[in-house]
């Protein structure tokens, strides 16, 4: 069947609801209707913003092959405490169900999960993972309208809920143009004067023995006299870098959280798994004579190649724990994203039967890349230096289906609650790190953040 236009396919999808809430009328199982029409192809991040839903859901991958715009909820597995992660994840896998793998639960963690939430994370809370109710998405095998219903609730007066939510579904995308906002206000938590106080703070203890590494973060904060439209912002950074990770979790109305990330937690597809190592940085040049003497600085930095090598070695005795086999790059490789480069390197594994998504969360977050090394010790020195709850930064942030699972780490990330946008990025602190020059570098990755708030 070709593809239809989106105002003909929200009959269609309205058509296939009706039967299938026939079918429920005699049957209590509980599961998750999946019902979709192939359309015509849309833009979903521009389809998105032109929604008037409060509930908004964006992810796509680094290379475009898949992404994903979602209204509203179907199902919510969430909470503000710690929990068990074995527990949560069995129930995520609960209602995924194999006919329909590209059905998943998109959502992630705070930071520190054993916290409970400030007050401007509450309503993403300690861990919150939803499937959209109603879905536009994009693969290799087209463009889809989806719509996603939960056969627990009561079926009459569900279907015409449904009902008005797809009728509410609007066709046309007319996009508002941006406009330039004034800027009443920035604070950086901590302050320069600050942050180089923490960075030797640290440096002093790792001069003593106590750690080899601390990641350290900062968070700008930026106040507008217009409110800042999440979904329009985060196109501009789309548009200003193509090999990220976007993900996009708007909880209402008034919080959103959106992110352009380089860095990949993990992603396992059956046994299969693929992780990477990213650390040390390095601005781009303006030329590509600048560009490649920037990388052979990265390369042959001491300092940076330490700095990653503890990524690396943390993250190899984790998978070697398990995987039953499994590749690493032998040579150290560059990736280069729109303003910054990094050092990179690859893992290849096939899992054991006992490991499942829950242990590689566990056991993976947070890499030496996000908290430092040894692990323990330097969340404690990050509690004592940062002056701010990280939330849902540097945390993992993805997508579970029923046999694919993929996690990104959400750094490059920002805050949005109307007019106060809060910027977040951290450093690798290790010895021969200099304060001035880290807080540089937090300027360079979040450069691009604020290039897109025309800053």
């Amino acid at each position: 069947m070709d593809p239809l236009p989106l105002a003909l396919a929200k009959q269609q999808l309205l058509d296939q609801l009706k039967n299938s809430f026939e079918e429920l009328e005699i049957s209590n199982k509980s599961r998750i209707i999946r019902c979709k029409v192939k359309i015509e192809d849309i833009a979903a991040m521009e389809w998105l913003a032109c929604q008037p839903f409060s509930v908004k859901t964006y992810w796509a991958n680094r290379n475009q092959e898949f992404k994903m715009a979602g209204v509203g909820i179907a199902h919510e597995v969430s909470g503000s405490q710690a929990a068990d992660l074995s527990q949560l994840f069995n129930e995520l896998y609960t209602l995924l169900d194999p006919n329909h793998p590209e059905m998943r639960y998109y959502g992630g963690f705070q930071f520190n999960r054993n916290s409970e939430p400030a007050r401007e994370w509450e309503s993403f809370g300690v861990y919150r993972f939803i499937i959209p109710q109603i879905e536009l998405y994009r693969s290799g095998m087209g463009t889809f309208l989806v719509c996603n219903y939960h056969s627990q609730l009561n079926v009459e007066n569900d279907f015409d809920e449904l009902i008005s939510q797809i009728e509410a579904i609007q066709p046309e995308l007319t996009l508002s143009e941006w406009e330039e906002r004034t800027i009443l206000h920035r604070k950086d938590i901590p302050n320069k004067k600050d942050w180089e106080a923490g960075v030797v703070s640290a440096l002093k203890d790792m001069n003593l023995g106590k750690y080899e590494k601390v990641v350290l973060a900062r968070k700008a904060t930026l106040t507008f006299n217009d409110p800042v439209d999440p979904v329009a912002y985060l196109l501009r950074l789309r548009r200003m870098s193509e090999e990220t990770f976007n993900f996009y979790f708007q909880t209402d109305k008034d919080h959103a959280f959106l992110g352009a990330t380089p860095e990949r937690l993990f992603r396992r597809q059956g046994r299969t798994i693929h992780a990477e190592a990213i650390a040390g940085t390095r601005p781009r040049g303006e030329t590509i004579r600048d560009d490649e003497r920037y990388s052979q600085a990265l390369l042959n930095s001491d300092k940076e190649l330490r700095e990653h090598a503890i990524v690396v070695d943390m993250i190899k005795g984790v998978l070697e724990k398990h995987c039953q086999t499994l590749r690493v790059d032998e040579q150290v490789q560059i990736t280069k994203l729109s303003h910054v480069q990094h050092l990179c390197k690859h893992f290849y594994g096939e899992l054991d039967e006992l490991t499942d998504d829950a242990h590689l969360v566990n056991d993976l977050h947070p890499t030496p890349a996000m908290g430092g090394y040894p692990t323990d010790i330097a969340l404690k020195t990050i509690e004592t230096l940062e002056a701010f709850n990280r939330g849902w930064y540097a945390s993992p942030v993805g997508f579970v289906g029923h046999d694919h699972t993929e996690f990104v780490v959400s750094i490059r990330s920002a805050l949005i609650e109307k007019e106060r946008v809060s910027l977040y990025s951290g450093a690798g602190i290790v010895l021969g790190s200099d304060p001035a020059e880290e807080w540089q570098e937090i300027e360079d990755k979040i450069s691009k953040f604020l290039k897109a708030l025309d800053l």
